[in-house]
Formats: C-alpha cells, sequence, structure tokens
C-alpha cells in the first residue's frame, strides 16, 4: 500500500511538469493593413523629423507664456490627476494579483486562565497560553495565477499609457486653448480699429451732409455700418471670456482667474513637421499602446478562465504550542496537509467564464484596429489642415493688404466726390472682414500644427 507520504513526495516532484501547463493563448498583435507612407510628406530642411520630436514639442512654437501655461497644466489638471490615481489603482491590482503566486502566512496568539472549584476537593487554577503558525500554498498547475498576474500587470501599463495619452491631449488643448485667446485680443483690436475708422468716417459724411454733399440715407447706412461692427466687436469679446474660462479648467483653476498678456500670434513660429511612415505610429502613439495593453491583459484572462476548469492543489502547513502554565511543558503539533478540489460540475458556469473572456478578447482587437486605423485618419486630417491653413495664410495677407489698399483709395476718392457712398460701404466691410479672415486663418496654421504633433503622439515615443 502506497503511504500518504510517499504520495506527497510524488506529488510535490512532478509539481515542474504540471505548472507548465499554462492556459493562456500565445498572443500576436492583430493585423492592420497600413500603407507605405502618408499622402503628403515635408522636404523643407529644418523640418522636425517625426521620431525627433522633443517631449516638450510645444516649444517650438516660441512662446515662453505657452510653455508656462503647459506646465501649469501638466501638473494641476484635474483630469490628469484623476488619471495619476487609476495609474495607483491598476498598480495595486498588479500587487494583488500578484500574491497569489506567493505562499500565505497566518499567526495567532492567545492567553487564557481557568478556574475550576468543584463541589468536593481542592480548587485549581490554570493558565493557558498558544501560539500557531499556519502557511499555506496554491500550486499554480495550470498557469491561472500567473495569468492573473500577467492580465494585471498588462492592464496596470495600460493605464500608465492613457496617462500619457490624457498628458499629450491637455497639451494640445492648452496650446489650442492658447491660440484661440491670443486670436480673440488680435480680433478685438481689428475690431477697435474698424470701430475708430467707422466713426471717423460717419463724421466725414456729417460734414458732407452739411455742405449738401450727402444725403441722409449715406448717414443711416454708415451709422449701421458702424453699429454692426460694434456688435462684431461684442462677440469676439465674448470669446475671450470663454477661452479665458476654458483655459483656466484646462489648468485646474476656476473660471475668471487667467489672463494671458499675448496680443498676437504673428511673433509665433509656425513648426514643419515631417510625419515618417505610418506603421512608426503603431509604437508612437500611447492610445494605441494602451488599447494593445488591454488586449494583452485580455488574452491573459483567458489563461485564468481556463485554469479554473482544471483541478486546484492547495498545500499547507500549520505548527501551534501551548503552555498550561509557567512552570509546565511546552506541547507542540506540526501538521502537513494537501487538498486536491476538482471541478466535477458548476451548470456551466467555467465554460461561460471561458466564452467571456474569449469574446472580449475579440472585442478589444477590434477596438485595437479601429484605434490603429483613425490615428491613420487623425494623421492625414491634420496634413490637410497644414496644407489648407498655409495656403490661407498666404491668399488672405494679399487680401487683407489689398483690401486695406483698396479702403484707402476709395476714402480719398470719396472725398474728392468721384465714387459714392455705397462703394466706400462696400470697400470698408470687405476691409474688415479680410483683417479678420487674415488673423484667423494664422490661428487655424497654428492649431493645425499642434494637431499634427498629437496625431503623431506628440514626443512620447521619440
Amino acid at each position: 500500500m502506497i503511504s500518504k507520504h510517499y504520495f506527497r513526495l510524488s506529488l510535490v516532484a512532478a509539481l515542474p511538469l504540471i505548472v507548465a501547463c499554462s492556459q493562456t493563448p500565445d498572443y500576436s498583435r492583430p493585423a492592420v493593413g497600413t500603407r507605405d507612407s502618408f499622402s503628403q510628406q515635408s522636404t523643407a530642411k529644418d523640418a522636425i523629423q517625426a521620431d525627433k520630436i522633443a517631449q516638450n514639442w510645444w516649444t517650438a512654437f516660441g512662446s515662453a507664456e505657452l510653455n508656462g501655461l503647459i506646465d501649469r497644466a501638466l501638473t494641476n489638471n484635474l483630469d490628469l490627476r484623476a488619471a495619476v490615481a487609476r495609474v495607483e489603482q491598476a498598480r495595486a491590482d498588479a500587487k494583488i494579483a500578484g500574491a497569489d503566486l506567493l505562499p500565505s502566512l497566518d499567526g495567532g496568539l492567545g492567553a487564557g486562565r481557568e478556574f475550576e472549584n468543584p463541589a468536593s476537593g481542592s480548587s485549581t487554577r490554570d493558565t493557558r497560553l498558544t501560539a500557531s503558525l499556519a502557511v499555506a500554498y496554491e500550486v499554480d498547475l495550470f498557469g491561472g495565477n500567473k495569468a492573473g498576474r500577467d492580465s494585471a500587470r498588462a492592464s496596470l501599463t495600460g493605464r500608465e499609457l492613457e496617462r500619457e495619452a490624457a498628458n499629450l491631449m491637455v497639451m494640445a488643448d492648452v496650446a489650442r486653448t492658447y491660440f484661440n485667446l491670443v486670436n480673440a485680443y488680435e480680433r478685438l483690436k481689428i475690431a477697435d480699429d474698424n470701430i475708430r475708422n467707422a466713426r471717423e468716417l460717419l463724421d466725414i459724411v456729417e460734414q458732407r451732409l452739411e455742405a449738401g454733399a450727402a444725403s441722409r440715407l449715406d448717414i443711416a447706412q454708415q451709422k449701421s455700418a458702424l453699429a454692426t461692427t460694434q456688435a462684431t466687436r461684442a462677440n469676439v469679446a465674448r470669446l475671450i471670456e470663454t477661452n479665458e474660462n476654458a483655459l483656466a479648467v484646462l489648468l485646474g483653476e476656476p473660471p475668471k482667474n487667467i489672463k494671458v498678456t499675448g496680443r498676437s500670434l504673428s511673433k509665433l513660429k509656425v513648426p514643419t513637421i515631417a510625419t515618417g511612415q505610418p506603421s512608426r505610429l503603431l509604437d508612437r502613439r500611447p492610445d494605441i499602446r494602451a488599447a494593445e495593453q488591454d488586449l494583452i491583459a485580455a488574452n491573459a484572462d483567458i489563461g485564468v478562465a481556463r485554469a479554473a476548469l482544471f483541478p486546484s492543489l492547495t498545500l499547507g502547513l500549520d505548527a501551534s504550542a501551548v503552555r498550561l502554565g509557567l512552570g509546565d511543558p511546552t506541547a507542540t503539533a506540526l501538521s502537513i496537509a494537501s487538498a486536491l478540489a476538482v471541478p466535477i460540475f458548476q451548470g456551466g458556469r467555467l465554460e461561460g467564464g471561458v466564452e467571456k473572456a474569449t469574446a472580449r478578447q475579440t472585442e478589444l482587437a477590434e477596438i485595437y484596429r479601429s484605434t490603429v486605423l483613425v490615428s491613420f485618419r487623425e494623421v492625414e486630417d491634420a496634413l490637410a489642415s497644414v496644407q489648407a491653413a498655409s495656403a490661407r495664410e498666404n491668399a488672405l495677407a494679399v487680401a487683407a493688404r489689398e483690401a486695406t489698399e483698396a479702403y484707402n483709395l476709395s476714402r480719398e476718392l470719396y472725398n474728392a466726390g468721384s465714387v459714392d457712398f455705397q462703394t466706400l460701404l462696400d470697400v470698408q466691410r470687405d476691409e474688415l472682414a479680410a483683417k479678420d479672415a487674415y488673423s484667423q486663418s494664422r490661428n487655424e496654421r497654428l492649431a493645425a500644427a499642434v494637431d499634427l504633433f498629437r496625431a503623431l503622439g506628440g514626443g512620447w515615443g521619440g
């Protein structure tokens, strides 16, 4: 007859072979079709190569004020603080999952005093002191505990990458909001200049009316033009307040708590960026890497679910010591036990767990592919915006310059009586629109550069 001790020794000797039976599928990155290159590639000598984008990429715009704002946002933004807390939660989960691979150790101490006074005979008093130690270890027969640890570690990495993606989003949002705010101040100055010109022109028309060289219709038309310009200014002033409030929230501040000194975008640099190969985006963008880590975690969860279908083995050791009195000898006991649990019937619960984990992995594989395709689209969209914004700014610069020249000429001709007031009014309106559009085109070009930086992953994967 085989003894219990022989059985235990045989089981321990076989453990290295049993533990090797991992149930986790081999992981491979989902295939996503990629092109050899993006539709547009910059050939400029000073272009920033995608693989060499600096971590503080926003400094390429040459604004010390913007640099300071982004530094503040990275420290105080509430969404980023929440992302850090999610990372800490995932780190704790990884620690908990890793604990299943180690033995558990529990100890106990106890003391008691007994008093006995029988109806006959002498009374007795006993002091009892006890100490116990219990060690338990679940043998990871089919790799379920290791798969759980691997899943938790991948989830931790995913949360860290999501934090980096959130950082990148906040950087881009601060830059764009700052540019919008400065542009609003720039447009406010244009509106103020046009209001001043409209008032001067109104004075001229009133003087000509007194001299009999103008009509009351001319006065009404110019007053209407002045009121329209004032209404435009009010709308721009509203944009200043809304962008200040948005910037304050990005910096973790209450609304109405942020002011900037920038008043013009003309001195800011517009960096030129070379995109590199589309395939490099898979390693450059933190959101893509985060999606892949979630997929890796789901792959490990399949191993956890599959391992639950198989037997589990727990080894235990219990030791205790008892002393009945201070002068009495100590009694000790030591026991070693093993328990093998085999799932026989669970009503489909364990099989359902495998099916759910497999479906979850399939879902996350599709999410990963979608994330990659969206990232390609964002790069292409940003490239199109960069090209269009550059062409638009160049064209509107000419339009604004010529509109100002046309207004000055028409004003002189109106004073000389060579053109009617309606012509002057149309030219005045065109000048306001051209200057305002040119101002916004510079903002659009800067925003397109920000979008391209973000679409390429910023300087995270460089």
